[in-house]
């Protein structure tokens, strides 16, 4: 072949292989990717891609095959051995194991990824055969200089691995779907904490230590766990709490948490004594606040009696437990907001058959004060809902009795598409209180 022929088909073969003629660092990152396995056989493709894989700074075993530990067992071993030391990005480990044995391989991958500086660290072991959702992680400090994210699905969690003093660099931290076995849960360096679906020891409150929190979500516990107990959060910006009915914090009578039966598991069974505020006071320096529960869950209700002031809070987003035995919560939860600007009362989640109970008046002791709340803040009230029910005839009826201007309420109900359709209360602003009232029972009725 002529030289000038040769030259033509290097230019040619150059053109066709656009991929490689990026850079390394290039390369490396598109092999982030992939899974590791199929990383690794890009060694195959030529001289230049042997070694791309023994630096490439993201690691996944999330998918395929390797979702069983037996298969990638020596394929990990020998690919955490022949990697080069550079440090990693991330990590995610996604694994569906066959005995608690190979939890061991597990635990030392997840500590071969530290060795490596990881970043980001994703842990998500389970037993689809048994049906197991709490396998145990080494109960061992987490110690990284480097890590910034971790994320913990499907495993069993105890005291030693939840202290992240050893972790500065660490402001994300996710629980999703975990067994708490432990008592406490600290770092002084996170700022993200969000903890889901996830269940604790019985008649134990976790308690989450850290200060430098700037927003926090805890949803729906699971298996009759006790709410946690915070600790302080002066730099707290956002905070979701919603807590519905498999906390352990919860009582079937008229006056959850202070029924009549003495062996009430989930009014007596704990001793709070000397805990005293259990969530609110924690919250309290937040600006944007959820804090949604099921009419049977008490903790709310209960924490009210130290209601701490909510100095910085803008928006705030509640639902009927607030107003399930009579109107004192509200009230006093207004007060101590001198500065909200925006309050919701989201009911559109509420089924059908959970109508407004008849439930006695309660006998807890609110922090309540003599002065009407500041309501020339407040610029705006939402109530979304299925269908204009008790539970909004009540709300409306204790806005109104407060002195609210009806321009200032709208009403969004949901249709069968799931759209919101605006009720506009600001026609009858000029009526008489008992006007209103009418009003808004022909508004109830009527929709």
């Amino acid at each position: 072949m002529s030289q000038s022929k040769m030259a033509s088909a290097s230019e040619a073969s150059c053109a066709d292989d656009l991929i490689g003629a990026l850079p390394d660092g290039v390369l490396r990152r598109i092999l982030g990717f992939l899974q590791a396995d199929e990383a690794v056989r890009t060694s195959l493709l030529a001289r230049r891609w042997r070694h791309l894989w023994r630096s490439m700074p993201v690691l996944r075993l999330t998918a395929g095959a390797a979702r069983s530990v037996r298969f990638p067992r020596r394929f990990l071993d020998h690919l955490f051995l022949l990697r080069d030391r550079s440090n990693l990005e991330a990590c995610m480990f996604d694994f569906d194991i066959l005995s608690e044995h190979d939890l061991t391989y597990v635990n030392l991958w997840i500590r071969h990824a530290l060795l490596c500086q990881v970043q980001e660290l994703s842990v998500f072991v389970w037993d689809s055969v048994h049906k197991r959702y709490d396998l145990p992680l080494a109960d061992l400090p987490v110690v990284s200089q480097h890590l910034t994210r971790l994320k913990l699905t499907c495993v069993k969690l105890y005291d030693k691995f939840l202290d992240f003093s050893s972790c500065p660099a660490l402001k994300d931290l996710r629980i999703e779907s975990c067994h708490i076995a432990a008592t406490r849960i600290s770092s002084r360096s996170i700022e993200y904490l969000n903890i889901e679906h996830c269940s604790c020891v019985p008649d134990t409150r976790v308690r989450i230590s850290a200060p430098n929190l700037i927003s926090l979500r805890l949803h729906r516990f699971e298996d009759r766990s006790r709410t946690p107990l915070l600790e302080d959060m002066p730099l707290l910006v956002t905070a979701v709490v919603e807590l519905d009915s498999e906390f352990r914090d919860r009582c079937d009578g008229l006056d959850p948490g202070y029924c009549d039966d003495e062996f009430c598991d989930g009014c007596y069974g704990t001793d709070d004594g000397s805990a005293g505020c259990v969530l609110l006071k924690s919250l309290s320096a937040a600006t944007d606040l959820t804090l949604t529960a099921d009419p049977e869950v008490f903790i709310l209700k209960r924490d009210l009696r130290w209601c701490p002031t909510f100095s910085k809070l803008k928006t705030l987003l509640l639902n009927e437990w607030c107003v399930a035995t009579d109107d004192r919560a509200l009230i006093c939860i207004l007060q101590h907001a001198p500065v909200l600007e925006k309050l919701t009362f989201d009911l559109s989640m509420a089924l059908k058959e959970k109508k407004a109970r008849n439930m006695v008046p309660s006998k807890a002791i609110y922090n309540s004060t003599e002065q009407s709340f500041a309501s020339e803040n407040l610029k705006r009230i939402e109530v979304t809902c299925r269908e204009v029910d008790e539970w909004v005839d009540k709300i409306l009826k204790y806005l109104v009795s407060y002195g609210i201007p009806l321009e200032k309420i709208a009403i969004k109900q949901e249709n069968t598409i799931s759209e919101y359709v605006s009720l506009s209360l600001v026609q009858v602003s000029s009526q008489s209180r008992a006007e209103k009232f009418c009003a808004f029972d022909g508004l109830i009725t009527t929709s």
